[in-house]
C-alpha cells in the first residue's frame, strides 16, 4: 500500500511538470473544455481545460482514482486492526463474515460487529443476546445454512411523527407506532372534609402504547397504564385483518359496549370522563376474542365477541363465558356534505353469569371502574356481605350527530345484576338499573367535526405567518341521571341511611385546544342525590360540587 502511495505520488509530480502555465480567467472563460474522463468511485469528475491534451488529463484522472482507492483500503486496514475477532459461529453460509447470506449481515451495512466478545459472537442481528428472549444463546448461532432458529430480516425503514412516532418498513410489511397519554389534573370539591375523596393534584391517566403490524394482515396492540396510583397492563391483543368487512382481535382489548367507550377515545371526550353508568356498570376492557367490521358500504359497524366477563379484569371468576355485541348504523354516510352525513344511530348489549364480589364495591361519581377511591363521591355502597350472583345483562342505545362545529350524543342505558347476601346464597336479588344522559359540544372558532376525537385547530396557538394563533375554543356540557333499584335497600344489600339509590349530574366546560397534541379541559360538575349520602363520621351531603382543570398532552 505504501508503495502505491509513493507510485501515484511521483506519477503525479511527472505529470505536474509537464503541464503549461495555468491560464487567465478570461482565457478560462473563452476556451471550451475537452471532453472529461469518467470519474472513478466516490471521485468527481475532473473538467480539464483546452491547454490540457487527452492523454494528460487521462493520466490526471488515473492518478486521482488511485489516491481514492489507497485511502479507502488505508481506512479498511485501520478498522480491522482495531475491532476485535470474529467467532466462527458468525460467519455467513459461505465462510466469509458479511458474505452473500451470512447470518447477521444486513445488506448495505458493515458485517463486524463492534463490541465486547460476547455480542461479537452472537450479533443481535442474528438473534442472539441482542434479540428478544432471555434464554441462552443458540450454539452454533442462527445461520443460512439452517430454517430453524431463524435469522432475522433486515428491512430499510423510514421514519415519522404525527401524531406518535412510526417506524415504516419500505415495503409497507411492518410498523411499529409509539404513542403517549400523559393526563394532569386538579380536583377541587366545594363541600370538604370528606372521608375519602379529597382536594388533589392527580395523574389519572399516563399511557404508554406500542402498535403497528408484523406483515399486513396482522397487527398488534400492547400498552402499559398508570391510572392515579396503579400501574398495570392496560392493553394486549392482536389483529387479523384480512378484510375490512370482517377482522379477528384476540386479547385484552375495550369491550363492544356503550357508544362513548367503543368508540370515542379517551383522549378525544370532550369532558374528562365518561357516564356515571358505564363508569358503575360498564364491561370496560376483558379478555376475550371478538369479530368486528365495517359492511354496506362502510354505513355499518358491527362488533361481537366472547369475555371472561371480569369488568377491568384479567382472569375469569367463572367457567361460563359473557358475550358483547355493538352495532352502529350510519345511513347518510355516503352522502357527502348533507345534513345527516355524520347521523348514528344503534345499541350494544353484554350478559352473562357472575360469582364475585361486586366490581366496584362502591359506586361513585366520576371514577372509572379501575379509579383510585380519593378521586370521585360515592353515593352507594354495597354490604361486605354482598356477591354478584348469578345472571347479568345490560343493554345500551345511543345516537351521535356531529354537523360543522357541533356535536350531540345521547345514551340510554338499562339492565339487570343479581346479587345475593353470602349466608344465602340461593336468594337472589334481581337489582334493576336505569341510566340516561344527553352530551353536546361546540367548537368556537371553526373546527368542524365529524366524530368525536383529536381537535386540529384552525390557528394554533403561537406567532406564525406573522399572525397571532388563539387554538381552537370549545363549550361543552352533560346532563345524566342514574336509577337503581329500591331492592338494594329492601333486601338488605346497602344501608339506607348512608346511601342513595338515584342521582342527577350536570357538568358545564371550556376545553382550549392549544395544537392537536395539547389541550385543556376546565369543568365544572354538579351532583344532586335522590337522599343525603355519607360523606365523613356524623356528615351527609344532598349535593356536590367538583371543580376539574386537566391538563392532555396526547402523541
Amino acid at each position: 500500500m505504501i508503495a502505491l502511495v509513493w507510485l501515484g505520488a511521483g506519477a503525479e509530480r511527472g505529470l505536474l511538470a509537464q503541464e503549461p502555465a495555468a491560464p487567465t480567467q478570461g482565457a478560462l472563460e473563452e476556451a471550451s473544455p475537452a471532453t472529461p474522463s469518467l470519474p472513478g468511485p466516490s471521485t468527481p469528475a475532473v473538467a480539464t481545460d483546452a491547454a490540457t491534451t487527452p492523454r494528460e488529463a487521462a493520466l490526471e484522472d488515473r492518478v486521482r482514482q488511485l489516491e481514492a482507492m489507497v485511502n479507502q483500503l488505508s481506512g479498511q486496514m485501520q478498522t480491522i486492526s482495531t475491532s476485535p475477532p470474529v467467532a466462527a459461529g458468525a460467519m455467513g453460509a459461505q465462510g466469509a463474515p458479511g458474505a452473500p447470506g451470512a447470518a447477521g449481515s444486513a445488506p448495505g451495512t458493515s458485517p463486524l460487529d463492534v463490541g465486547v466478545p460476547a455480542t461479537v459472537a452472537e450479533p443481535s442481528a442474528a438473534g442472539g443476546v441482542g434479540a428478544p428472549g432471555q434464554s441462552m444463546p443458540p450454539n452454533p448461532p442462527p445461520n443460512a445454512r439452517f430454517n430453524i432458529p431463524a435469522t432475522l430480516e433486515s428491512k430499510r425503514a423510514n421514519v415519522k411523527f404525527g401524531p406518535g412516532f412510526e417506524i415504516r418498513s419500505d415495503d409497507d410489511e411492518y410498523i411499529l407506532q409509539f404513542h403517549n397519554l400523559t393526563q394532569f389534573e386538579y380536583r377541587g370539591y366545594q363541600q370538604g372534609n370528606h372521608a375519602t375523596e379529597k382536594d388533589s393534584f392527580l395523574i389519572p391517566r399516563q399511557w404508554f402504547m406500542f402498535s403497528g403490524r408484523i406483515t399486513k394482515p396482522i397487527g398488534y396492540f400492547v400498552s402499559l397504564a398508570n391510572g392515579f396510583d396503579t400501574v398495570s397492563m392496560l392493553d394486549v391483543f392482536m389483529d387479523f385483518d384480512f378484510d375490512p368487512r370482517f377482522r379477528i382481535r384476540a386479547g385484552r382489548f375495550k369491550t363492544p359496549f356503550t357508544y362513548e367507550f367503543f368508540v370515542d377515545p379517551i383522549q378525544g371526550l370532550i369532558l374528562p370522563e365518561r357516564s356515571v353508568f358505564f363508569n358503575n356498570f360498564g364491561q370496560n376492557r376483558d379478555l376475550g376474542v371478538m369479530g368486528f367490521g365495517r359492511a354496506f358500504k362502510n354505513t355499518l359497524d358491527y362488533a361481537g365477541g366472547i369475555f371472561n366477563g371480569n369488568r377491568n379484569g384479567y382472569v375469569a371468576n367463572t367457567d361460563s363465558k359473557f358475550v358483547s355485541a355493538f352495532l352502529n348504523w350510519k345511513p347518510f354516510n355516503n352522502n357527502e356534505g348533507s345534513l345527516f352525513e355524520n347521523f348514528n344511530i344503534g345499541g350494544s348489549l353484554f350478559g352473562g353469569n357472575n360469582n364475585n364480589s361486586p366490581l366496584p364495591q362502591t359506586l361513585r361519581t366520576v371514577v372509572p371502574t379501575a379509579g383510585n377511591s380519593v378521586a370521585g363521591v360515592p353515593f352507594l355502597a354495597f354490604n361486605n356481605n354482598v356477591r354478584e350472583m348469578g345472571a347479568m345483562t345490560f343493554w345500551d342505545l345511543h345516537t351521535a350527530y356531529y354537523y360543522k362545529q357541533l356535536a350531540i350524543n345521547a345514551e340510554w342505558g338499562s339492565g339487570f345484576q343479581d346479587y345475593a347476601q353470602n349466608s344465602a346464597l340461593a336468594s337472589r336479588t334481581h337489582l334493576p338499573v336505569q341510566s340516561f344522559y344527553v352530551l353536546a359540544g361546540y367548537m368556537l372558532t371553526g373546527e368542524t367535526r365529524s366524530g368525536l376525537g383529536i381537535v386540529k385547530p384552525l390557528r394554533p396557538l403561537g406567532m406564525k405567518g406573522g399572525q397571532m394563533g388563539i387554538g381552537a375554543w370549545e363549550l361543552t356540557g352533560r346532563y345524566q341521571q342514574m336509577n337503581i333499584g329500591k331492592e338494594v335497600f329492601t333486601n338488605g344489600l346497602a344501608d339506607p341511611n348512608l346511601w342513595t339509590n338515584s342521582l342527577y349530574m350536570t357538568d358545564l366546560g371550556f376545553n382550549w385546544h392549544i395544537n392537536q397534541y395539547l389541550k385543556f379541559l376546565f369543568t365544572w360538575e354538579h351532583a344532586e342525590f335522590g337522599q343525603p349520602v355519607f360523606s365523613n363520621i356524623g356528615q351527609r351531603n344532598k349535593t356536590n360540587d367538583l371543580f376539574l382543570a386537566r391538563m392532555q398532552l396526547f402523541f
